[in-house]
């Protein structure tokens, strides 16, 4: 796996944790538990949907059976971008600065001398560190290390170009990209801090994530993170609602209505896109959509 995947797997591990935040108003909804779901149109199943995390965890990658089958009698697998190499690529691009500045003089020499060590335990050299973007230095700290580099999402990418599915990027890699390049340089700083801050902490919240996600247990990844809203990092959380979870659901869920029409469809996004009053699950139902839980 080059490191071009392992930096885009990153950043939706990132917009995951994020994104959980943001859904609370899961609890005691219809859709506080389960991750895969049949869609139906005039008693017809015209497609599944199916919650992922960013992990390599073996029992992550290992799909269960009725994932595995209804992933095989797809003809479409739809993801959240498209992750052919053009697309790995221009979200690392996206990830480093273009207006002649360098990392330390937007972060000050302070938090920028505290982040060089630790950039560089996470394999990013100096030489390298100083042309990144604040918030991209964030999202790389806030990931779980990789040791293979694959991930979930990856995985059935490369699975349904083997099996010669049609694969479709709901989002463009900018329009991901956008909800942080919009932040202003003190925003940004503000999340590089929490990051740091919270290094320690990290590997126990991913555990408490993975198990839940394994239980497939919405209501539960909304309780951890209700736990966890605070800090600096809680307002970017608040504000981003609309732009990190509420627009990006509605832009997808219109974007799948012509793949919806026709049939086979395998739909595989972030777990933390389906439930809710906006999410994805709910936004279908309003188009007139039956889903069933499978799995």
């Amino acid at each position: 796996m080059n490191r071009n995947g392992r930096y885009a797997g990153r950043l939706q591990w990132f917009l995951l944790l994020l994104g959980i935040i943001q859904s609370l108003s899961v609890m005691g909804s219809q859709f506080s538990e389960g991750l895969l779901f049949r869609i139906e149109r005039s008693g017809e199943p015209v497609g599944f949907l199916f919650g992922t995390i960013h992990s390599e965890d073996p029992r992550v990658m290992s799909l269960p059976p009725e994932v595995e089958q209804a992933f095989l009698l797809s003809a479409v697998l739809c993801l959240e971008v498209d992750m052919a190499p053009a697309n790995l690529l221009a979200s690392v691009s996206g990830m480093f600065l273009q207006d002649g500045r360098r990392l330390e003089e937007i972060v000050g020499p302070g938090l920028y001398e505290r982040l060089v060590p630790v950039a560089g335990e996470r394999g990013i050299p100096e030489v390298s560190l100083r042309h990144y973007k604040p918030w991209a230095i964030a999202v790389l700290l806030s990931a779980p290390a990789a040791e293979t580099g694959e991930f979930l999402d990856l995985m059935l990418y490369r699975r349904a170009l083997r099996s010669g599915k049609a694969v479709l990027g709901l989002e463009s890699v900018s329009e991901q990209l956008d909800l942080f390049d919009t932040l202003s340089d003190q925003e940004q700083v503000n999340l590089l801090e929490e990051a740091l801050n919270n290094l320690q902490q990290l590997p126990t919240l991913y555990q408490m994530l993975l198990e839940r996600y394994l239980d497939r247990d919405l209501a539960g990844l909304m309780e951890i993170n209700r736990q966890q809203m605070q800090g600096e990092g809680r307002d970017f959380a608040e504000r981003s609602q609309v732009e990190l979870l509420d627009r990006r659901n509605r832009r997808m869920v219109e974007r799948l209505q012509t793949h919806l029409e026709k049939g086979g469809v395998f739909i595989a996004v972030g777990a933390l896109h389906l439930p809710g009053e906006q999410g994805m699950l709910r936004l279908l139902q309003e188009r007139g959509y039956r889903v069933v839980r499978k799995y």
